[in-house]
């Protein structure tokens, strides 16, 4: 089916926000009643959408009207999200709902090991009698964008100008694409999660390094080859802590959960302390332990309020598997937010979510059914 513009309108607003009655997705998108009728028939011909059956909806008052829902059960994906040690996987409908989950571990970053755990987690999760696989999404730490086929960087990885995108494609035999994993994860949130309903906002994650997703106006910031949201080393204290990179006092060096370690187990000279061993110490009331996390949770909070500075979000949202230091950091965080927030301004909203790997793999499958909907 060849899409329109106003058909690609509709068909996303019955998909995040639906069911919904024919008048209100007209009033939403400013259509005739006519143009509206023009627009879906395609899609009920077809069953992408159906009315909702009597008795689902709102009970209403005079003649019913029956509300328009997606079929979410007309196409698949599966989305894949790498770590350095691992490969998790799901496989989803079209409203992103998970139908089934794997993870398998990574021996090595060859990229024939990858490819062969990439391809054993797609065929594990294609289970006969579901719709054939309309899509592929892989997202990693790194450049890449859903537009382009290859790693251009992943660090994490190790891996420099790899046609990953074509290689997985080849393998598995279904359309993939590629991006950056705090974007997909940001795109999950704004079809399928806290970002529904917001036309503008971002998501910062914290782990082994710092990453910012944002919708601004509706639309997933993607910017120049993929390099929107590189937060990580904004600089914090000019006198601070030196990062990987040799930049000294920038927000990986404070944040990241590497840092955080480092800077405990460095100080108290214990090397064996792991990151959760560092929190625990926090949490015990460690002098050295608290001290570094009130420095993480302030720094935090100055990213926070720079991203909100510049882009003008409604809302922001903390996740990333370091994230669960918030709870011994969150005066410092909030002191900071206030303080760097601009003096016209009240500091924005903030919620923090732990994803689990699973959820950031579920954004590579949206990543891949944005691609269909809006760009195939």
């Amino acid at each position: 089916m060849r899409l329109t513009d106003a058909m690609r309108s509709v068909f996303v607003e019955l998909l995040v926000h639906g069911p919904l009655s024919r008048a209100e997705v007209a009033r939403r998108l400013t259509l005739s009643p006519s143009a509206l009728t023009k627009v879906t028939k395609p899609f009920l011909e077809a069953g992408y959408l159906r009315e909702q059956a009597a008795g689902e909806g709102t009970a209403t008052v005079g003649r019913p009207s029956q509300p328009l829902e997606v079929d979410a059960s007309r196409m698949s994906f599966v989305g894949i999200k790498l770590t350095a040690d691992e490969l998790f996987a799901v496989r989803t409908d079209l409203a992103a709902t998970v139908q089934a989950e794997t993870c398998r571990p990574l021996a090595d970053h060859r990229i024939g090991t990858v490819l062969g755990e990439i391809t054993r987690a797609v065929t594990e999760l294609t289970s006969p009698g579901l719709p054939p696989l309309s899509g592929v999404g892989i997202s990693l730490a790194g450049t890449a964008t859903p537009s382009d086929p290859v790693v251009h960087t992943s660090p994490f990885l190790g891996w420099s100008q790899l046609p990953l995108a074509a290689l997985v494609e080849e393998a598995v035999g279904v359309p993939t694409v590629l991006d950056n994993d705090v974007r997909a994860l940001t795109a999950v949130q704004q079809w399928f999660g806290e970002g529904v309903g917001h036309s503008s906002f971002a998501l910062i994650t914290v782990g082994a390094g710092i990453g910012c997703g944002l919708v601004i106006g509706d639309r997933l910031v993607t910017g120049q080859s993929g390099a929107a949201g590189l937060v990580g080393h904004l600089s914090i204290d000019d006198r601070g802590p030196m990062c990987e990179q040799g930049h000294r006092g920038c927000a990986r060096a404070y944040v990241s959960s590497p840092a955080v370690r480092r800077s405990v187990a460095g100080t108290l000279e214990r090397p064996e302390l792991t990151f959760d061993d560092c929190l625990a110490l926090a949490r015990d009331g460690d002098p050295v332990a608290r001290r570094v996390l009130g420095e993480a949770g302030s720094a935090l909070g100055q990213v926070v309020a720079t991203v909100a500075n510049i882009t003008g979000p409604e809302l922001v949202i903390l996740s990333g598997e370091a994230v669960h230091m918030y709870e011994l950091c969150a005066d410092a965080f909030q002191a900071a937010l206030a303080r760097h927030t601009h003096w016209t301004s009240t500091p924005v909203r903030v919620v923090v979510k732990p994803f689990a790997f699973n959820e950031w793999a579920r954004g590579a499958a949206v990543t891949a059914l944005q691609h269909q909907l809006l760009h195939g």
